[in-house]
């Protein structure tokens, strides 16, 4: 039998040509059973590569080399490289549980429709490995022949050998799971898929059982495939073609690659375009199957001899003929397998024989000519050599199918292990969290969703602040505000500090799906919104509403009014309704002149719009609430002080700006670290930082908040455009998990965000870092496009994306936007049990009011009186209600009632009261004419009930459309462990008093919290 296999390969027809195809037995996890082999199978995760350093690349490629030698070694491996389709289907089910407020399966199901409408490709690596062998091949025929006529299955599995199986799959998976490739066992249902897809290129169902046997398994090879010369035609069950494919060899390689870079040749599987009849690239969906074998020492020893022996009698043969003249490749042979075989002995060199093909599919025969020309001119600039195996179509195809076997060994190479390695075939682009929203997708070698939790920290034991960096108008307070809607769904309290004043276009978003939000403008109208003794519990607030007084003060009166603001304080603590404009009404009521002329200074300070806001009437209007939802805080115009003069310096309008962020600052600290709130998610969003980080009270928020937030629950979200002042804040640097970032220009902020990115600050970096947010025709902004670095410290580049027109209109913050929801009505003050509810209670809609040129009017609302007003919005102030009675919000054009105004005295016990009064219809205003898609979303892909999706250009046979680019954005341009230490941050953000002191409570114990 030996010497005719011999004879059949030297004339290029081997046995394994005639077998026939496997005949599949039994499918399990991680196992595939076939009448003469079995086989384990494993999904290979993706690693990060595409932006690593050729250090790093080299130590993964030599653990790579390494694992497959002592794991692999002469076992006979297949390498399959396919790619399936990322579906929206499958994103609402992966988001399943994860939000909870408001609409939030019509914002999930908006995300879906973009996910969908992208139709983006998604790589599956798979590996399979060769267990044994069941029965001989010539026994194995006849049985089949026989089992074939008596129409019967002679070929079963018993439960011995099953378990046998198991526990080898087992074991390998231990094994692979603990390399670089991070290999883990093939869920059944996958492997059926591998198998379907190469039987029908189209959507078939794999069943869904932990044992796949009989007739499930005939009908995933129940395909018919007909084989021509270069391509094969493969028919549905209808008798239609649904692709014409062509399988490539790869028969020539140059004797060096380099890698990183054309030695590469798997992972750039993705990079293959074609030119369509427009002129424009398309991608080419180019899938891999190489049979492959390390061999060990022994073995390649062996081998090495044996070509060595081979080479030697060549020559002796050539001379002998031809007056004893060598040909130089036949002693240059010789010479490399003596110094191959020294390498294998002294310096533990490995090979690996395989056997590469690939395959091209297309809807038609003229698409599938282009695209396999595409292929072959991309390997020839790569010295690579690919060729349409003539009239080998039908046993290379079958090469390619798990449990097959290799059938055409002529067409193979044997290489050094970091040669065949080198191909990268695990490596391309992998970030972002595994589960949570999905916030863009990659712009890598492989592309792919990427998810991203801004409240995720907390919940995995880890650090909770999430950096955005770089320059104005690249997208980053777009991304920063998308973040924060996603926790906001999925019922966070979400506060926004808004220094700029352009970001109540996330309120209109949140409105629009019916979460709980409200624009607080910090002017006249929102009189006492950022008093601390209406803010804050009344034990801080003893505290730190006399410093947030002081801080108003011209220099010459503090020392003189230490004593009797603080006095003035705890006697106004003690009223119904205490507030700092009781605190400044008693201080000119004193007989004291010295204490009149305090107040007299303090009353005309807040008598201005901004100081009223701090310390003026209160117009029972507070915002500043601790409900779940989004709320954004605008503070635009806002003067602030320079980090360099000292506090005797500040000009009045300084002192007023300093108070006012001082008590929104403490609004937020005060909230995170309440103790009844411990258990629930806080996201504290701050927008361009660097205005913050110029005083020492933003720098000691922002230290304080990313210390202590794993501890409280609170993430940080910040936006900048200066990283070199983040690094001098390095209690916060040593708290980010996330970072995203943008294009800068110059150097020292180039090289200060490649510090924070972990990566070289090096000429190739540099550049990337400046031509991140550049388009293809480097003359436009490609806005959203960004470097991410995730909480494993992964780098990769992301292109954030809004998932619809209408979203990105709304949340718009270039200087000309206007948005219907310009600002929210505020929430009355009250006072709960318990802030946030259970879940199982019903929502209370606050009052809504109606807004007109970003002015509230609380005593009297008015109705709009013609196109441009604008929109009320209703203001929820716990969790959501049950579907049956949840306020909900238009996407129609039609504004929701306004409800009647609540009494501004704050009630003991807010309950619930559902409204269902219908919704008036109101005209359409341009800017929601504008807001609406341009395009109607395409229907859904087809699912194969929840795993690998149908891959590119398979879809039914009559939709020949090319498929949609996935990397054509939505957007702008369309071309601690421990307690919060309470004397460390009264020390920190409140040095003038004495933290030790202990106040006098109140005989009332009544805490005051807006």
């Amino acid at each position: 039998m030996k010497i005719a296999d011999k004879l059949l390969n030297l004339v290029g027809v081997g046995r394994e040509r005639g077998l026939p195809p496997p005949r599949l037995v039994a499918i399990a996890d991680g196992l595939l059973v076939t009448e003469r082999s079995a086989e384990a199978w494993f999904l290979i995760s993706v690693a990060n590569t595409d932006l690593a350093t050729e250090a790093e690349q080299d130590a993964a490629l030599d653990a790579a080399v390494s694992a497959a030698a002592t794991i692999l070694g002469d076992r006979l491996s297949h390498l399959k490289v396919v790619w399936g389709r990322s579906t929206g289907q499958d994103y609402i089910d992966s988001v399943a549980g994860h939000y909870r407020l408001g609409d939030h399966e019509a914002w999930a199901q908006t995300r879906a429709d973009r996910i969908d409408e992208m139709r983006m490709p998604e790589r599956y690596v798979a590996l399979g490995v060769h267990l044994s062998d069941r029965d001989p091949r010539a026994t194995a025929q006849v049985r089949g022949s026989i089992s074939d006529a008596l129409g019967t299955t002679s070929w079963r599995v018993s439960a011995r050998e099953l378990a046998h199986l198991d526990e080898r799959v087992r074991k390998l998976a231990r094994q692979l799971g603990s390399t670089v490739w991070r290999a883990h066992t093939a869920p059944a249902e996958v492997i059926s898929w591998l198998i379907s897809r190469e039987m029908h290129r189209g959507a078939v169902a794999a069943p869904r059982r932990g044992l796949i046997t009989g007739a499930s398994l005939a009908r995933l090879t129940s395909g018919r495939v007909v084989p021509y010369t270069d391509h094969l035609r493969i028919y549905d069950t209808r008798g239609q073609i649904a692709a014409y494919t062509t399988v490539l060899a790869m028969t020539d390689f140059p004797e060096e690659l380099e890698t990183p870079g054309a030695g590469e040749w798997l992972r750039t599987l993705s990079e293959i375009k074609a030119i369509d009849d427009d002129g424009d690239e398309i991608d080419v969906t180019v899938e891999a199957s190489v049979r492959f074998r390390v061999l060990t020492k022994k073995t390649a020893r062996h081998l090495v001899d044996e070509t060595r022996k081979s080479a030697k009698e060549q020559r002796r043969s050539a001379a002998k003929g031809t007056a004893e003249e060598t040909a130089d490749e036949i002693v240059e042979t010789e010479r490399v397998m003596r110094e191959v075989k020294r390498d294998i002995n002294r310096s533990g060199l490995t090979l690996v024989e395989d056997h590469p093909r690939l395959l091209v599919s297309a809807d038609t025969r003229e698409d599938l000519e282009a695209y396999v020309d595409a292929v072959i001119a991309h390997y020839a600039d790569r010295g690579i050599t690919v060729a349409a195996g003539a009239d080998e179509q039908r046993d290379l195809w079958l090469e390619s199918l798990p449990g097959d076997q290799l059938r055409v060994p002529d067409l193979g190479h044997v290489r050094e292990s970091t040669a065949f390695f080198g191909s990268w075939f695990w490596g391309g682009a992998s970030i972002g969290d595994a589960t949570g929203p999905a916030i863009g997708y990659l712009t890598g070698s492989t592309p792919g969703l990427v998810r991203f939790d801004a409240a995720a920290g907390s919940a995995l034991g880890d650090a909770t602040t999430t950096l955005f960096l770089g320059r104005s108008g690249r997208g980053k307070t777009t991304a920063a505000m998308l973040g924060g809607l996603d926790s906001a769904f999925a019922g966070a309290w979400v506060p926004l500090l808004d220094l700029k004043g352009d970001a109540a276009g996330v309120s209109a978003v949140a409105a629009e799906y019916g979460v709980p939000t409200a624009v607080i403008e910090i002017t006249a109208q929102f009189s006492g919104a950022a008093d601390l003794l209406r803010v804050l519990p009344v034990d801080d607030a003893l505290l730190q509403a006399p410093s947030q007084l002081m801080l108003l003060l011209p220099p010459h009166l503090r020392g003189a009014a230490e004593a009797p603001v603080m006095a003035a304080t705890r006697a106004e603590i003690q009223s119904p309704d205490p507030s700092s404009w009781g605190v400044i009404q008693r201080l000119c009521a004193s007989d004291s002149e010295t204490v009149r002329t305090v107040g007299f200074a303090l009353r005309d300070l807040v008598e201005t719009g901004l100081g009223s806001v701090v310390a003026g009437p209160p117009s029972g209007l507070s915002s500043l609430t601790t409900n779940p939802g989004l709320w954004v805080v605008q503070m635009p115009g806002l003067t602030l002080p320079s980090p360099e003069s000292a506090p005797e310096s500040w000009s009045p309008i300084e002192r007023v700006g300093m108070a006012c962020l001082r008590g929104c600052l403490a609004w937020m600290v005060r909230t995170t670290g309440r103790r009844e709130f411990r258990g629930r998610s806080k996201v504290v969003i701050v927008p361009e930082v660097h205005l913050l980080t110029k005083t020492p009270d933003g720098a000691s928020f922002l230290d304080y908040i990313a210390r202590v937030g794993r501890a409280l629950g609170a993430s940080l979200v910040l936006d900048t455009q200066d990283p070199a002042s983040i690094l001098k804040l390095p209690g916060l640097v040593e708290q980010i998990t996330t970072l995203f970032a943008f294009s800068l220009r110059s150097r020292e902020q180039v090289d200060s965000l490649l510090e924070l990115l972990g990566r070289p600050q090096t000429a190739p970096y540099q550049t990337l870092v400046r031509g991140i947010n550049t388009a293809a025709n480097g003359k436009s902004i490609r806005h959203g496009h960004c470097i991410m670095r995730d909480r494993w410290d992964e780098v990769a580049t992301v292109q954030i994306d809004i998932p619809s027109q209408q979203v990105a209109a709304l949340l718009r913050t270039t200087p000309e936007s206007e948005h219907t929801t310009a600002a929210a009505p505020a929430i009355p003050a009250y006072e709960p049990e318990d802030p946030f509810a259970d879940d199982e209670e019903f929502l209370e809609p606050a009052p809504a009011a109606q807004l007109q040129d970003r002015v509230i009017s609380p005593a009297q609302p008015s109705a709009p009186t013609g196109p441009a007003a604008a929109a009320p919005v209703q203001v929820n102030q716990a969790l959501p209600t049950p579907p049956a009675a949840a306020a909900t919000y238009p996407t129609n054009g039609k504004a929701p009632q306004p409800a009647e105004p609540h009494s501004t005295e704050p009630p003991r016990q807010p309950a619930p009261t559902p409204s269902a009064t219908p919704e008036p219809a109101v005209e359409e205003t341009p800017q929601q004419a504008s807001a609406q898609p341009s395009q109607p979303v395409p229907p859904a892909v087809a699912q194969q009930n929840g795993h690998p999706p149908i891959p590119n250009g398979q879809d039914a046979p009559e939709d020949h459309r090319h498929a949609l680019r996935h990397d054509s954005p939505i957007g702008p341009d369309e071309v601690y462990d421990q307690e919060a230490d309470e004397a460390a941050y009264n020390e920190a953000m409140y040095p003038a008093y004495d933290t030790t002191e202990e106040p006098t409570k109140p005989s009332s114990g009544k805490e005051h919290v807006a």
